[in-house]
């Protein structure tokens, strides 16, 4: 056997890996924050590659007449931006796409964040079967989903997440299994891309998971002292159907202890953070990356990652499996976004005193549907939530035209007299069921009566991107005035949210609702991308530089204040300076408080710097300008905190003031933009930018990656880029969206957590960590669940959540942990998806930290038997075909014994499966037999294979054995098929032809052991006088 030596370098590998608290599960997530091979290909690639590449394939296969197959999916490089602008031209914009691509990549990501832990989410531990049928629970409850009801009717953030959790799993059974090493000697090009048609959707998997029992590994040859010394690109035992996978430490499913005398054990997952990889059998098979310190099989690991590409796109679009033939095209579409246009939220104030304004919301509303039908401004989701007190809801959702237009003409104000209403349930409800990254409008002439609501709608707004417009008309003190109201008797519930989203709060009277909401007009126009926010007060001027790339179509300018005619100018970047209007702007709103407008810059001398001008500006007023444009150079971030391993996962929680995080931009085409060279954090005025970091390219397959080591600000900041774009001019990009920090740390534990195992009837847990950073404080913890079912946003009975403690008080610097435990009820239907809130909050600051953990009540699995095969006991049948060559005597001794050779045909077939054709003598590397078993066709329960060798090996030995692990021997020169329930049949030919005299049996993979150069007759005189001096001997030893 392979001598295992403990080295100190050995010892120290495995105390460093030891000290790792989480590991990636598969693939990495992305380059971020590692050091990996250029040529890597990450969960990022993966994941985005596939998608990309199934919607190319949707718009060839549906789009005929204007395509032929390679136009789209041989784009190089495929990226959304550049597939929606070949297929729509400049009028779609990939944004909302992209938005779908990183919900779904999160969710994959999330896996190996939170649940590392767990073997069978990535297939490690020979989870083969447990990990086949989570993904059929998964993908059933998914399916039962998407397929309810018409288009407007499923949730899609939902299903998104099941995508994510699928791919995930999909993804890593090609880097963790054997599936690859497996399919290299079956297929006969053993580099093809063959993804497999049954996972997730079938049990069995007609390829069977490997016994425990069977040592599907040996150990690696070469040194132990460092993973990468070690060769292991033959360590999986051969010409076995099981499949298998490594197992890895820190996860719940232990490595077998194997003989340490013995070459044989179960496989490793393997590589620099596994301390399996030391243990019979050493090494490992995973192929996560073509570092050799990470994967034992870097060689395969781009035939698994491309494995893994197809996969993800046969998961999306396969002519057979796919979700789009199993749920249709247009909720396909919806999935996806694939659709033009943008989505339409409107909240809506229904009380007896707001018939002005619903009347302008349906005038609005009809009129938008009019003028943009068939174009690509044409919405693609309305959704309306209306409230008023004591009720909200239901929600109504739909992606018709007409539909929209019979419900806005039904929609009535009446009643609901009490004042306030319930402003921030509605909001909740709207947000929810609106797209990531949508406007939301709301419309109210009152206050809001649950301000209690407030955070849970601040936590769902920073998840959905969405930005919150309010168009008041009034407030409980103001509902009979003439004009607009005062912006200090604003709800500061509504001045919250409004900044919180980077969206704005608008005032006017009921005579001017109407023209006030043409300000939807604008935002449909020339909202897609954010510019420049700022606030500012205690001014009498205020100058705004606005740079205009090449990628703008259009501008639109908002300014609320205290505004005369003359407060607000312009100026192009040839110098001419007026008003908007007289510099031919489109005027959408023009108050004493707010003025609204859009600006064509289309043309090439409208490309540059332009300057907005403020003057005369009140002092006491506070002034907001907020800038965007139609383009499609946009960007999103993530901020991310590096683990031991080096491996980069989003932040849990708000981010810790001070805390020093990595932050990662993606830019949504990439191709517009020459360079991204700065990183900006901005506070919550935008009148101050709290710090400036470079922005380093991320080296991979992914483009438009940046990252920035940075610091965190104590205090609530937004983000924006800068950069050039191919013509070299300025572009400046914002995400509005405000970030607050806290001084308390909140965050998962992976360890504990349970709450994937919800069923009817059952519970389900995660753990958390608070770590205080801040002054001694007593935090108050608080945890909600929202039933994403509903459309009236209710939390029902059915599934609840307690959670332990329900308070803390931690001085600084102190950590204490927690559990949350989630229950459901017997009576709550299989697949119903929950959203679970928890809030941690200061008593001596504002400061509330929180996070969301999505969660879905799965259907019971019904007991399954182990081994699918132990009621087999029907015989294979085994069949020589053909056969050829033949060894002689002389063939069989002679130093040449290599040159010739013998080979013969056979087929094996049995009604259930045959899992391996073992060989004896076995076929190695590196001696002279020439051996080699090639399957000509193979499936799992019909075989037909080809074993051909030298003369030097003239006989062989074949045990055919099933799944239930039994075997049966035959004898020399015949050929044994056996089935799992131990039926045998024997076939096959002898080649192995008996010189004269005694002699050993031939020794496969090297010549006979005799002298060389004898003739046959030589030979027999030879052992004749060696069995006369053996006689004599053992007669003189008797004597003695």
């Amino acid at each position: 056997m392979r001598q295992l030596t403990a080295t100190t370098m050995h010892v120290l590998w495995v105390l460093v890996a030891t000290c790792l608290v989480r590991q990636s599960g598969a693939f990495l997530p992305s380059n971020a924050g590692v050091s990996l091979p250029v040529t890597d290909y990450t969960l990022t690639d993966i994941t985005a590659q596939g998608i990309v590449r199934a919607v190319a394939r949707y718009f060839e296969d549906t789009n005929p007449d204007r395509y032929r197959k390679g136009d789209l999916t041989g784009l190089n490089p495929l990226t959304p931006s550049r597939l929606f602008q070949r297929h729509y031209g400049d009028c779609v914009y990939s944004t909302k796409f992209e938005r779908v691509i990183k919900a779904i990549l999160d969710a994959n990501i999330q896996i190996s964040n939170k649940y590392s832990h767990r073997a069978v989410w990535h297939f490690n531990g020979n989870q083969i079967d447990n990990g086949n049928r989570k993904m059929m629970g998964i993908q059933d409850t998914m399916l039962t989903l998407l397929l309810a009801g018409d288009e407007s009717t499923p949730d899609y953030d939902v299903a998104r997440q099941y995508c994510g959790q699928l791919l995930h799993m999909a993804q890593s059974f090609y880097s963790n299994t054997n599936w690859i090493e497996l399919h290299r000697w079956l297929n006969e090009d053993p580099d093809e891309i063959f993804t497999s048609s049954e996972l997730g959707i079938l049990d069995p998997l007609s390829l069977r998971q490997s016994p425990e029992s069977e040592g599907m590994c040996q150990n690696c040859a070469g040194n132990i002292a460092r993973p990468e010394l070690q060769d292991c690109s033959d360590n999986l035992r051969p010409y076995v159907h099981y499949l298998t996978s490594g197992y890895r430490s820190g996860q719940d499913v232990t490595k077998p202890a194997a003989d340490p005398e013995s070459d044989w054990g179960a496989c490793s997952h393997g590589g620099l953070y596994d301390t399996s990889w030391t243990e019979v059998a050493t090494g490992g098979i995973n192929k996560e990356s073509s570092d050799p310190r990470r994967s034992p099989h870097y060689s395969l690991h781009k035939q698994a990652a491309l494995t893994a590409i197809q996969a993800t796109e046969d998961f999306f679009y396969h002519p057979e499996t796919g979700l789009y033939r199993h749920i249709g095209e247009q909720k396909f579409r919806k999935l996806l976004n694939l659709d033009a246009g943008t989505s339409l939220t409107f909240v809506i104030d229904v009380s007896g005193s707001m018939s002005n304004d619903v009347a302008a919301v349906k005038e609005e509303t009809i009129r938008l549907v009019g003028v943009h039908a068939e174009s690509c401004l044409a919405a693609s989701k309305y959704v309306f939530a209306p409230f008023n007190d004591p009720d909200y809801g239901p929600v109504f959702v739909t992606t018709d035209d007409q539909r929209c237009v019979e419900y806005i003409n039904a929609l009535t104000a009446n009643g609901g007299g009490d004042c306030p209403e319930l402003a921030n349930s509605g909001l909740e409800l709207g947000v929810q069921n609106s797209i990531n990254g949508a406007n939301v409008y709301v419309f109210t002439d009152a206050t809001d009566k649950d301000s209690e609501k407030v955070p849970d709608v601040l936590a769902l707004i920073e998840q959905k991107e969405v930005r919150v417009i309010y168009l008041l008309t009034g407030t409980c003190s103001s509902r009979r005035r003439k004009r607009a109201i005062d912006k200090s008797s604003v709800s500061a519930s509504f001045v919250s949210i409004a900044a919180a989203s980077g969206g704005e709060v608008y005032r006017t009277d009921k005579s001017g609702i109407r023209e006030l909401t043409r300000i939807v007009e604008g935002d449909i126009r020339a909202s897609q991308v954010k510019i420049i926010q700022r606030t500012s007060r205690r001014h009498n001027a205020l100058d705004v530089d606005i740079p205009v790339d090449s990628t703008m179509r259009e501008l639109l300018v908002s300014v609320v204040g205290s505004l005369s005619s003359n407060t607000v100018n312009i100026m192009k970047p040839n110098g001419m300076e007026g008003t908007p209007s007289e510099m031919g702007a489109n005027v959408y709103t023009s108050s004493d408080v707010q003025l609204v407008f859009s600006i064509n810059v289309t043309e090439p001398n409208a490309k540059g710097n332009w300057l907005l001008k403020l003057r005369g500006l009140d002092l006491s007023t506070e002034y907001s300008v907020k800038v965007s444009a139609n383009s499609h150079l946009d960007f999103t971030f993530d901020i991310l905190e590096t683990d031991a391993t080096g491996t980069a996962f989003p932040i849990d929680g708000k981010p810790v003031g001070g805390a020093e995080v990595l932050l990662m931009i993606q830019v949504s085409a990439p191709d517009a933009a020459s360079s991204v060279s700065e990183i900006r954090l901005h506070n919550s005025a935008g009148d101050a930018t709290l710090l400036t970091a470079s922005a380093e390219p991320v080296t991979g397959r992914t483009e438009g990656l940046f990252t920035a080591s940075l610091t965190l600000p104590t205090e609530p900041f937004f983000v924006s880029i800068v950069g050039r774009d191919t013509q070299g001019r300025e572009l400046l990009r914002t995400q509005p969206s405000e970030i607050t920090v806290v001084k308390f740390k909140l965050e998962q534990l992976p360890s504990n957590n349970t709450i994937e195992d919800l069923v009817p009837g059952g519970y389900g847990k995660f753990g958390f960590r608070v770590a205080n950073d801040g002054p001694g404080d007593t935090l108050t913890i608080s945890v909600s669940v929202l039933n994403r079912t509903l459309s009236s946003a209710v939390t029902g009975s059915l599934v609840t959540a307690q959670v332990s403690p329900t308070s803390m008080v931690l001085a600084t610097g102190q950590t204490r942990e927690g559990l949350v435990t989630v229950t459901a009820t017997r009576d709550v239907p299989a697949g119903t998806p929950v959203k679970v809130t928890l809030f941690v909050t200061s008593s001596v600051s504002s400061s509330r930290n929180f996070l969301f953990i999505e969660a879905t009540v799965f259907a019971v699995q019904d007991e399954v038997d182990e081994n699918p095969d132990e009621n087999d006991h029907i015989a294979p049948t085994c069949s020589i075909l053909s056969s050829g060559g033949g060894c002689t005597a002389d063939q069989q001794m002679g130093r040449d014994c290599q040159q010739h050779t013998w080979w013969v045909r056979a087929r094996a077939m049995d009604d259930a499966i045959v899992t391996e054709v073992a060989l004896v003598p076995e076929i190695k590397s590196g001696g002279t037999g020439k051996q080699s078993l090639v399957y000509e066709n193979f499936t799992a329960d019909d075989m037909t294979f080809l074993y051909s060798a030298s003369c030097c090996c003239p006989m062989v030995q074949f045990t055919v054995r099933d799944g239930a692990n039994n075997n049966v021997s035959c004898g020399m020169g015949h050929y044994t098929v056996r089935d799992g329930a131990n039926n045998n049949v024997s076939c096959g030919m002898g080649h192995y032809t008996k010189p004269s005299g005694q002699i050993d049996e031939p020794v496969s993979n090297g010549l006979m052991p005799i002298p060389l150069g004898l003739s046959t007759g030589m030979i027999g005189a030879t052992a004749a006088v060696i069995v006369a001096m053996l006689i004599i001997a053992g007669a003189l030893r008797s004597r003695a």
